[in-house]
């Protein structure tokens, strides 16, 4: 894969960000491997949690509790990765968090305990985090704002395929080894990822743009960024509206295989289905980028979210679980395939004015969104109503909420203003 470096793949690019109408794809795509890490692990074991639970001994609900487990390490890494890749550059945190990763992938794998997986979960998720940090981060370090969309949507191109691919892959797993086999794999990923880093992924993060800040006002610069307009209601709003995505996950498994009894390979199509549906939105907003304003397709893919989970709402409330399937799964889709259109989006606009701290802009980021992932499997259990019903009202709340934020967004806002 080539890339404008020199021969050392930790020697920074002489120029901070591109301004030619070329972008480098192959370099892109890259990137789009080392994060499709976390929706690797998010989603692979979905389909063992029936034979987990069996296992261990316990429910299938009891072991979805290792979804918010892993979350609760994605916002606190992604806290850590962020200030520290924007004060040592980019390459030094990714050997760390994959390294992490790696060695608890095979605590995952090697378990016999149902705590010890679920504290596993989440130093996986503590290692497998810093892939989204640093590449969100990277981007916004070579990118202008309309590249940097364009961008996002390929990577997702990329990593979209784990979310599709994932659960069946998983389900195949199944059909010839035991659940262990799946974290053995999620190792061997992580090994992968360490390689990439070394050949393929350069430095962006130029010494003269590193934030030099001292490490004890951390705190103050994250609360400093959510007060800033250009960063909060993009990042909180795009963060509600791809958290309700997180609800589901969540909730997927006892609301498909148990409630449905669907079988665990029909579910991967399934899962798969919503994913294809997100990516394929993803490459549609790459033409719609140049046709639009970003911030107009951003509020039409907010609406389009919004109308799905009221409809999901709706079909919960008067039929329950008696719900013809199909329908429900066609509102699951859109809300999810509603994604393609906000997520790269609110992302591009979010970063678009955060130079200096693009690390620990894409680190709130993320952090936001996963956070929003933990509140909704909460409030999912807050319901003690049908699984329909629940998971339509967190996503519609949800998705509400976050459609209200984007609407906030300056409409003057100009992305070209930004450096």
């Amino acid at each position: 894969m080539s890339s404008p470096k020199s021969a050392s793949n930790n020697q920074p690019i002489t120029s901070s960000r591109v301004r030619s109408s070329e972008l480098p794809v192959a370099w892109i795509m890259m990137l789009g491997l080392i994060v499709a890490i976390g929706p690797l692990s998010i989603d692979m074991y979905l389909p063992a949690m029936p034979a987990m639970g069996d296992s261990f001994g316990v429910s299938t609900a009891f072991i979805a509790n290792s979804v918010p487990a892993y979350f609760v390490g994605l916002v606190f890494g992604q806290l850590f990765y962020g200030p520290f890749s924007d004060r040592v550059g980019r390459v030094k945190p990714l050997y760390i968090g994959m390294t992490l990763y790696v060695i608890a992938s095979i605590i995952c794998a090697t378990t016999d305990s149902e705590y010890v997986l679920f504290a596993g979960r989440t130093l996986q998720a503590l290692g497998a985090c810093v892939g989204a940090v640093v590449t969100r981060a990277a981007i916004r370090d070579r990118l202008t704002a309309r590249q940097t969309a364009k961008a996002f949507s390929i990577m997702i191109l990329v990593m979209g395929l784990a979310p599709i691919l994932a659960p069946s892959l998983g389900a195949l797993f199944l059909q010839f080894f035991d659940w262990p086999s799946i974290f053995w794999f999620l190792a061997a990923f992580g090994v992968l990822n360490l390689l990439l880093t070394k050949f393929f992924f350069f430095e962006t993060l130029t010494e003269e743009n590193r934030n030099a800040r001292p490490a004890k006002e951390v705190l103050s610069q994250y609360w400093e960024l959510l007060k800033d307009p250009t960063f909060n209601y993009p990042a909180i709003g795009g963060g509600l509206l791809m958290g309700a995505m997180f609800v589901y996950i969540s909730a997927a498994s006892e609301l498909i295989m148990d409630t449905y009894g669907v079988s665990a390979t029909h579910f991967g199509w399934i899962f798969g289905s919503n994913a294809a549906g997100f990516v394929a939105l993803t490459q549609l907003n790459q033409w719609l980028t140049n046709r639009f304003r970003i911030l107009s397709i951003l509020r039409f893919g907010a609406m389009m979210q919004v109308i799905s989970a009221g409809a999901l709402f709706m079909t919960g409330l008067l039929f329950g679980t008696d719900a013809w399937l199909p329908l429900v799964l066609g509102c699951i889709f859109f809300c999810i395939a509603g994604l393609g259109l906000t997520q790269p989006n609110a992302s591009a606009i979010a970063l678009a004015f955060q130079k200096r701290r693009a690390g620990m802009a894409s680190a709130l980021q993320g952090s936001l969104m996963f956070s929003v992932g933990i509140f909704g499997g909460l409030l999912v259990n807050l319901f003690p109503v049908n699984p329909v019903l629940k998971i339509g009202i967190a996503m519609f709340v949800l998705m509400s909420l976050g459609s209200y934020l984007i609407w906030q967004i300056d409409r003057n806002l100009n992305l070209d203003d930004a450096e």
